[in-house]
């Protein structure tokens, strides 16, 4: 069933995420009595609950010394819409409903099913000559996704994916309609005011529904990469800082800095084979075991930290 998911935005705890199953309650305060604890001297011990039923998700005020900001207005209570802002004391909040948002369609995706007196002569016979050929090809894409997207699923270690918000503004909208952890490569400031073109660094345990939505709707669009850790490495944190050390690189020889978008599969898939050892055991580390993305044909490329 959906699921509620209030998000904490900025500050310290960027990025922690609490769900709500059908049916529960959720109670936000400074207090270690609330459900959710935040860190916050401006907020009340108790300051807001947010209920969820399955179908509509509603906030209430409890009696807060500071009051709680709805969509920026002071409210007692009221029903929280996806993707509505909540502030209470310092902090600033986001709900959002899981898988919300459908897949946007495709521009021309309406001639697909049109018939020829429905269209205009040309595009009549535009589609007279194309129509099969684009059948064909959304489904052996639609074939090398899912069998992408199986191999995904059997990585026997930890799996984690670092996608480029710049590609697409659906990134975004499925990392927030999420109940998985993620955050922006990107530190302070700019994480904040860059997310929606920064790289983010976002968990994917086994069973993860984001998973599946990520590759059938991006696969071969270059949305990112996939990183398999070993089981022992279980820190979020670790990863997001190990990969955070090659978003700008030094030439070797003048020592110029430039950026390293290593988590465009073009990119990496180019760059891996060619790496020295040093190069390979700096990008690898003690954390990462493989890198995995799609390949320039639409299948699955791995490269494992252990060559041959």
């Amino acid at each position: 069933m959906q699921r509620a998911i209030l998000a904490v935005r900025y500050g310290p705890l960027d990025g922690k995420k609490a769900i709500l199953e059908p049916g529960e309650r959720l109670r936000v305060g400074r207090k270690a009595r609330a459900d959710l604890a935040i860190p916050d001297d401006q907020m009340s011990g108790v300051h807001f609950e947010l209920t969820w039923d399955g179908a509509r998700c509603r906030m209430r005020d409890l009696r807060s010394s500071a009051g709680t900001l709805l969509g920026g207005e002071r409210v007692e209570a009221g029903e929280v819409q996806n993707g509505a802002w909540i502030r209470a004391g310092g902090t600033d909040f986001m709900v959002h409903l899981e898988a919300a948002t459908p897949p946007p369609t495709d521009d021309d995706a309406y001639l697909d099913d049109a018939e020829p007196d429905e269209v205009e002569p040309l595009a009549a016979l535009w589609l007279s000559q194309n129509r099969a050929s684009r059948q064909a090809a959304r489904e052996a894409r639609a074939a090398r996704s899912e069998a992408a997207l199986q191999a995904l699923q059997k990585v026997e270690g930890n799996l984690y994916a670092v996608l480029d918000a710049a590609r697409s503004e659906r990134i975004l909208v499925l990392l927030r309609e999420s109940v998985e952890t993620y955050r922006s490569l990107y530190e302070g400031i700019d994480g904040e005011s860059m997310e929606h073109v920064a790289p983010h660094l976002v968990e994917l345990p086994r069973g993860s529904k984001l998973l599946g939505r990520l590759v059938r709707e991006g696969w071969e669009q270059r949305w990112g990469i996939f990183v398999e850790t070993s089981r022992s490495v279980r820190s979020f944190k670790e990863l997001r800082r190990h990969l955070r050390r090659f978003l700008m690189i030094a030439d070797a020889d003048t020592r110029k800095k430039f950026y390293f978008r290593f988590y465009d599969p073009g990119v990496l898939r180019e760059f891996l084979p060619i790496t020295t050892p040093k190069q390979r055991s700096e990008l690898f580390g003690q954390q990462v075991g493989a890198f995995l993305m799609e390949d320039a044909h639409g299948g699955l490329a791995r490269f494992d930290a252990e060559v041959g």
